[in-house]
C-alpha cells in the first residue's frame, strides 16, 4: 500500500464534508473504516477512493436516515433493499411533516385566537364514544355523508397516523371523539351501540342519513316533554337517535 496516497483524517474530513468526530464514530460502528490505522498513535488514514462513500453517507445522514439504514444503502445503493429502506424513510419523513404541520396549525390558532383556559366546573366529563362497525371505510362514508362529520388525524406518531371523527378542538370544552372500532382492532370493542345526536334540522338530517345507507327505525315524532326525535340504524346496526335542537 506504499504507492497509494493516504489522507489524514483532517484532510479527508475537509474533502468529504464529514467532521472528524463523525469519521471516528463511523469507524467505531463499522460504517466507514479507515484504510490504515497507526498502531502506536491511533491516527486514521483514508484512501481517496473512500471519498465517494463518505459523501454518500453524509448525504444520507443529512436526511436523518438512521445509521443502520445508511449501512444498507451504502452496501449497494441500487439494490432492492436500499430502495425499501428509502421508501420507508420517506414515509417517516412525510408523517413528520404532517405532525409539524399540525403543530404549526396549533401555534397559529393560539396566536390568532388566544389560549382559552378551561371553564368547566368539573374535570370529569365524557370525551369519547366508541362504536363497533363492520367496515371502517364504509362507516366513515356514512357518518360523513349523513351528519357532515369530519374524519381527521387526532394522533401522529413516527410509525402511523390515527384518525377519528373529532367534534370541537382538542383542549376546548366542546371537544369530543367518535371512534370507529372494526373487529380485531380494539381490545375494548363494544357491541352494537345506541347514541343520540342533536341536529339543527331533524327531517333533513334523517333523510340524509337514510340516503347515505342508514335504515329508518323510528320516524320523526314528538313526545311530551321531549324534543322532536327520530332514529336510524347505521350500516353496522348501531342505533343513532336524532333530536331536534
Amino acid at each position: 500500500m506504499d504507492h497509494v496516497e493516504l489522507l489524514t483524517i483532517g484532510r479527508f474530513a475537509r474533502i468529504s464534508g464529514l467532521s472528524i468526530h463523525a469519521l471516528r464514530h463511523y469507524d467505531d460502528v463499522g460504517l466507514l473504516i479507515p484504510a490504515a490505522v497507526d498502531a502506536r498513535s491511533g491516527y486514521r488514514r483514508y484512501r481517496r477512493d473512500q471519498v465517494a462513500l463518505a459523501r454518500l453517507i453524509r448525504s444520507l445522514r443529512c436526511t436523518d436516515l438512521p445509521i443502520e439504514d445508511v449501512r444498507v444503502v451504502a452496501r449497494d445503493p441500487s439494490a432492492d433493499a436500499a430502495r425499501n429502506v428509502l421508501d420507508a424513510h420517506r414515509s417517516r419523513l412525510e408523517r413528520k411533516r404532517s405532525r409539524l404541520g399540525a403543530q404549526l396549525g396549533d401555534v397559529n390558532h393560539f396566536i390568532e385566537k388566544g389560549i382559552a383556559m378551561p371553564t368547566s366546573e368539573t374535570t370529569c366529563r365524557p370525551v369519547q364514544l366508541k362504536i363497533a362497525v363492520d367496515d371502517v371505510v364504509s362507516a366513515r362514508t356514512f357518518y360523513e355523508q349523513a351528519f357532515g362529520l369530519r374524519y381527521q388525524v387526532i394522533r401522529r406518531t413516527e410509525e402511523a397516523d390515527y384518525s377519528d371523527f373529532a367534534i370541537g378542538r382538542a383542549g376546548d370544552d366542546s371537544f369530543f371523539l367518535l371512534h370507529l372500532c372494526e373487529e380485531g382492532t380494539e381490545v375494548d370493542r363494544p357491541g352494537q351501540t345506541t347514541f343520540g345526536m342533536l341536529v339543527d334540522d331533524l327531517d333533513a338530517v334523517h333523510a340524509r342519513a337514510v340516503a347515505a345507507g342508514g335504515t329508518e327505525v323510528v320516524a320523526a315524532r314528538s313526545l311530551e316533554g321531549m324534543p322532536r326525535s327520530s332514529a336510524v340504524r347505521d350500516p353496522s346496526g348501531n342505533w343513532v337517535w336524532l333530536y331536534q335542537a
